[in-house]
Formats: C-alpha cells, sequence, structure tokens
C-alpha cells in the first residue's frame, strides 16, 4: 500500500485556525487526474494541491483541485504552496525573499516569501493581469441569491462585472458591512447566476470593515466549484484590487496598498494585501499582487492505490 504526504496550511493568516485552509501534497508524482480529485474531495478543503517536477523551467508544477474541478490558478493554494516549498527546505531560501516559481495552468506564477534566519514569512504572488469580461444586469435576481434587497446593491452606483485573472470572478459591491455580514447565499439560485455572469466565484463587498486598518469587508462564495463560502481567496482578492482602482474607489498611487478583510462569518478571520501598481500618466493598471501570512498547523497522510 502506498501513502502521499500532506501539510496542512493556514493561509492569510498569522494564527493557527485562521485564514483558509489548505492541503499541500508535496510529492503528487504517480497520481493521475481522478485520483488527485478523489483525494481533494476526500479532504474535503476549499482547495488541495499537489506538487510535481517542472516541465518549462519553474520551480515546481502545480496542480490545484476543488472537492469538484481542477482549477488552472487560484490564490491561497499557490501562496501556501509556495510557503510549505520554502519551510520544508524543498527550495534552498534566500534572505531577505526567496522567489518561487510555480507552472500552472494559466502559466508560470511568481512568488515572493519573505525570509529571515531561513524561516519563510510574509508570502506574495504576482498576478495575471485582470480584465473586464462582462456586466452582470439581473442585480434583483443576484440580489435574492444572496437574501439582500436590490437596493443594497443599486445604491452604490456601481457596476456589476465578472473580471478574469485566470479565474472569473463576479464583483459585487453592497452599501455597508452589515449588508455582507446579511448575506444567507442561496446556492442553486447563486450557482445558476455564476453560470450567467460566466464566474466561478462571487465576492461581495462594503468599504466599512471591521478592522481601523482595513480597506475593504468580502465574502466569497464558489458554490459552483462544490465550495459553499470561502475563507480567503486570493485570485478573487486581486480583480477586488483592480476595480477599486478602476472605479476611484481609493486613491491610485504608483502602487496602490489595499488590506481585505475576509472570513470573518465563518471565524477564521483572514488578511490579504494587495498591490496594484498603477501608470498614474495613463490610469493603466500595470501589476497586480496579493499575499498575506501563512501558518502550518498540521502533517498526515493519506493512502492511495489500494
Amino acid at each position: 500500500m502506498n501513502s502521499k504526504q500532506f501539510v496542512i496550511a493556514d493561509v492569510f493568516t498569522d494564527e493557527q485556525f485562521g485564514g483558509n485552509q489548505l492541503a499541500v501534497f508535496t510529492d503528487g508524482s504517480g497520481l493521475d487526474t481522478t485520483t488527485m480529485q478523489n483525494i481533494a474531495r476526500e479532504m474535503n478543503y476549499s482547495e488541495t494541491t499537489f506538487l510535481l517536477s517542472p516541465e518549462r523551467g519553474g520551480d515546481y508544477r502545480i496542480r490545484i483541485f476543488t472537492p469538484a474541478s481542477e482549477l488552472p490558478f487560484a490564490g491561497h493554494p499557490v501562496v501556501g504552496s509556495a510557503y510549505v516549498i520554502v519551510s520544508e527546505g524543498m527550495k534552498q531560501s534566500a534572505e531577505p525573499l526567496t522567489s518561487v516559481t510555480l507552472e500552472a495552468g494559466v502559466g508560470p506564477i511568481h512568488i515572493e516569501v519573505r525570509t529571515e534566519g531561513g524561516r519563510p514569512g510574509r508570502t506574495t504572488m504576482t498576478q495575471p493581469l485582470p480584465v473586464v469580461r462582462s456586466s452582470y444586469s439581473n442585480v434583483a435576481a443576484l440580489a435574492k441569491a444572496l437574501s439582500l434587497d436590490a437596493s443594497r446593491i443599486a445604491q452604490t452606483g456601481l457596476p456589476v462585472e465578472t473580471i478574469f485573472n485566470g479565474i472569473p470572478v463576479l464583483i459585487v459591491p453592497v452599501e455597508t458591512r452589515a449588508d455582507v455580514e446579511n448575506i444567507r447565499p442561496d446556492s442553486g439560485a447563486l450557482t445558476q447566476i455564476s453560470h450567467e455572469a460566466g464566474a466561478k466565484t462571487v465576492l461581495v463587498f462594503s468599504r466599512e470593515t471591521s478592522l481601523p486598518t482595513s480597506t475593504v469587508h468580502c465574502r466569497v462564495f464558489a458554490p459552483a466549484e462544490g465550495v459553499a463560502e470561502d475563507a480567503a481567496t486570493g485570485s478573487a482578492n486581486g480583480p477586488l484590487g483592480f476595480y477599486l482602482v478602476r472605479y476611484k474607489l481609493i486613491k491610485a498611487e504608483a502602487t496602490t496598498r489595499i488590506v481585505s478583510e475576509q472570513g470573518f462569518e465563518m471565524k477564521r478571520p483572514s488578511l490579504l494585501y494587495i498591490d496594484v501598481d498603477v501608470n498614474l500618466e495613463t490610469s493603466e493598471v500595470t501589476a497586480v499582487r496579493v499575499g498575506g501570512d501563512v501558518v502550518i498547523s498540521g502533517r498526515g497522510e493519506i493512502f492511495v492505490g489500494r
């Protein structure tokens, strides 16, 4: 009987049992796609990753699975996996930053792991540049799926948009933090709306926050991917940062710094640090980075090939 080792990481938090859980299989060799999917379903975290030998000059190839399907890119799995690579000595660390390149389905993803005394710290990835794919106009149906009055979205005066950075996310603005907290999603209706909007995840945000140091408060739902709610979603928060800059909801700087809080309603508080680089002459966004802290919370093995 064979077994595969995994590391459990809590991503986008500096405290154990906060952030978003991730199972990282440090050696995914010999596993076919069906087995990886079955393992991800067994782990039942929002995502599980498998690290493999590189094929295109990176440090490792990464495959990312939700309980329902494989993803070409996702935020907390990339950040958590890079942190595990450094913490487990799978790449020689360098100070003050250890660079890790992961070969994902969307192409190479570059991550920097702050390193001191050989120990990894805050981990930041550079994401594919976001692009707006479409607007979603059926606000009444969307609000109903979130158990909100449609006015809570409409009164913001902002559009509901699907933004793509490798994973399409539907960005939904609401008036207050209480609106975000009061969401009771209808997973079936939200899945249908996700399909209509061409999105895999739905991010709802307000500029009212729980912490005075935060910029936005958000929740993310991905029922179409088998994830009712996600505690911390790096792939969705990059487009959120882009959206905030695009609609001048935050003062644009050469590097615009944003702090997004997520997972508070799930009792898994998470902080995501978003940097949006802007050409101040053209207002063009030139780069988006998302980072945060990671805590290793456990290790284990799973049996395969019985």
